[in-house]
């Protein structure tokens, strides 16, 4: 839709002296009672703005129960100048009444292009928000801004809850006599919240048949490059009602749109913050299900249609063979492993359809995949490839045809393009859209694929017979699994975390561990931690086998790397020892003292095989370091550990003296 600008008669009467930022401003205002939607506009917009505006204040007033929403749709002001702003506008969001003056605290201050400017929503935390505009004397040819603004009911982010009392954030959600659905924010939500050192509890109690959903529609958090275990802010996400319970999700940073499912009827949500700023914090939705329905959007469609359901892509034929295989059934019993298949197997699929499988697990639970039998229709024996050259000619769906598409050409490769090559595809949802994880097609030789969430779906397509050939291939037999430890078979689950494994040297001295999904692909999205525990006397020693994560060196957040990264710490960067990522294995590492922790982190881009390691709790209290000593100092010692870097650095003591040889 195109805006119109509004022009804007700016008064030449002086402001209230004491009420505004200079007793020289001229005011623009605009109040509820008249409308309550409109746009605002810098003078002259969209021409350059005039020079020399010493202070231009806007001001926005709603009744007692509203708040202003303010959008800033454009924005182009002079760039700032050894990080001072000449030209500026200046928010105040936090005002009791509609005055300003030189001793009132700004929340933002804004200038540059829309680029450079942290966020173009803006929110009054009451019912008044004013921002002053100032230009300097020196000509520009910056047009300026427009916006949108809007009063909102403040009740509009209220959370459907009981405030539990002598709490400023603490609420109890019941599913009785209450809405079965509702929503929560974090306090001062869309704006920001004055507290410090914020700690609140959301704690949700559904029936004994009921599970609870929740659904963040946005989190923004002042997220760091490391991962979340370092935070001070967070989201921690328990499978039931108390904080001791397992931690089945966690978000440190930016995220939208995902779903969280409890495994009983109860769950809680902790939301840690030192202090949220405006458009921090989070929106979410909550739903009590009974265990024996399912939401209509998650239902299996009975017909056969162009979303969901068998597709016709070529035929008349089709086969109603959608599946939603769920790790709990509708008697409530668990469905942890099983099996699912073409249409027909073993016996030849029909040609032109669309089969989706649906799986959907709770809580902590990751849907694992692996096919034991896959033989599709491939035109090229020869090759497995299944991205092959587009037909742009072809009849396919609109849904999985590119040649809409301005920026595809036929020199363009696809799987969906591809009308005579029999697919399986493989997607998981990441910040609420489909991504793709894997695709099969031909005799494959496929790896173990993982969800990034409790959803996934593997969509089976077969197209027409082209130039007469037939289909006699048997189709697949595939194997899924709801897992709760993410593939990694050693250590204990800790509680603490959505992934999190404990070692511990009183249970055992050495073994191994791994990356999600190992040896298949990792998930996306995904935090790991490896918390190795020794006792007082001993070290801790890591060394990789294997090692294939997605990255660039240095693995650091601007080149969208995926890493695996070590402390000495349990909470905080280790910085003097680096990040790894790429396909160079890490050296050995060796921790400082009896604790060491591992962290790996995935992002929503890309993905890769991960790594194997080994571990070793290493008794050092009678050890002699060849790389920190002269070999004469241990020449009085008759037994003891040498820990070498390479063994034609290693020299042992006599030989008639028992020593243990450790190779780093």
């Amino acid at each position: 839709m195109r805006l119109v600008p509004i022009v804007l008669v700016i008064s030449a009467l002086e402001c209230m002296r004491g009420v505004t930022v200079s007793p020289a401003c001229k005011c623009i205002s605009y109040e509820s009672s008249h409308t309550k939607v409109g746009y605002f506009t810098s003078p002259n917009f969209s021409q350059p703005y005039p020079d020399g505006i010493h202070c231009l204040l806007y001001t926005f007033v709603g009744e007692k129960d509203e708040m202003v929403e303010l959008t800033l749709l454009e924005f182009d002001l002079q760039a700032p100048f050894h990080d001072s702003c000449d030209d500026a506008v200046t928010m105040y969001l936090d005002l009791k009444q509609p005055a300003v003056n030189e001793y009132t605290k700004p929340d933002a201050v804004l200038c540059g292009s829309i680029y450079n400017i942290p966020s173009v929503h803006y929110y009054s935390t009451k019912n008044i928000l004013m921002f002053e505009f100032k230009s300097d004397d020196i000509r520009s040819n910056n047009t300026g801004f427009q916006g949108e603004f809007k009063f909102l009911k403040q009740d509009l982010f209220s959370t459907n809850g009981d405030l539990v009392s002598n709490t400023n954030c603490d609420y109890i959600i019941d599913s009785k006599g209450k809405l079965r659905r509702g929503k929560f924010f974090s306090p001062g939500y869309p704006s920001f919240n004055k507290m410090k050192s914020i700690h609140c509890k959301y704690t949700f109690a559904g029936s004994h048949n009921q599970r609870v959903k929740l659904y963040f529609k946005k989190v923004t958090l002042k997220g760091t490059e490391s991962s979340c275990i370092s935070s001070r802010d967070k989201i921690l996400v328990h499978d039931g009602d108390s904080i001791e319970s397992a931690v089945i999700a966690e978000y440190c940073d930016t995220e939208s749109l995902v779903e969280v499912f409890s495994t009983g009827s109860n769950m809680l949500v902790q939301l840690f913050a030192k202090t949220i700023k405006s458009t921090e914090g989070f929106e979410a939705s909550y739903e009590f299900i009974d265990d024996s329905i399912y939401p209509s959007s998650e239902l299996s469609s009975t017909e056969p249609d162009r979303e969901g359901g068998s597709t016709d892509l070529g035929s008349p034929s089709v086969v109603d063979c959608d599946r939603i295989i769920r790790s709990v059934n509708q008697a409530g019993q668990p469905t942890v492993s099983g099996n699912f298949t073409s249409p027909n197997y073993p016996n030849p699929y029909p040609a032109n359809i669309q089969c989706r499988y649906t799986f959907i697990g709770k809580g902590r639970e990751r849907v694992q995949i692996k096919f034991a039998d896959f033989d599709l229709y491939h035109p090229t024996k020869e090759s497995e490839e299944c991205r092959c050259q587009c037909d742009l000619n072809a009849r396919v769906t609109d849904k999985y045809s590119r040649s809409g598409d301005p920026e595809f050409s036929s020199s363009d490769t696809h799987p969906f393009c591809c009308v005579d090559v029999d697919i399986v595809e493989i997607s998981t949802i990441i910040n609420g859209e489909s991504a793709d994880v894997d695709d099969f097609c031909g005799k494959a030789e496929s790896q173990m694929v993982m969800s990034s969430g409790a959803k996934l779906t593997v969509t089976f397509m077969s197209f027409g017979a082209l130039n007469g050939a037939t289909r006699d291939n048997r189709g697949f037999l595939g194997q899924y699994n709801f897992v709760t430890n993410f593939g990694i078979e050693t250590g204990e689950m800790a509680n603490d975390s959505a992934c999190g494994f404990i070692y511990n040297s009183s249970v055992t001295k050495s073994g191994t561990f791994n990356s999600p999904n190992y040896p298949g692909r990792y998930p996306r999205n995904t935090e790991c931690h490896f918390m190795f525990y020794g006792f007082p006397e001993e070290q801790v020693r890591i060394a990789f086998t294997y090692f294939d994560i997605e990255g660039i060196y240095p693995c650091l957040g601007n080149t969208e790397s995926d890493y695996v990264e070590f402390s000495n710490f349990r909470a905080s960067v280790d910085r003097k020892l680096p990040r790894y990522c790429g396909g160079n294995k890490p050296r050995v590492q060796i921790s400082d003292g009896q604790f060491f922790r591992v962290t790996f982190k995935s992002n929503s881009m890309f993905d890769a095989t991960g790594f194997d390691a080994k571990y070793q709790f290493i008794d050092v209290s009678n050890a002699g370091n060849i790389n920190n000593q002269q070999a004469s100092d241990s020449s009085a010692k008759t037994s003891g550990i040498f820990m070498c870097m390479q063994v034609s650095w290693c020299f042992l003591p006599l030989v008639s003296s028992y020593w243990q040889l450790v190779l780093l």
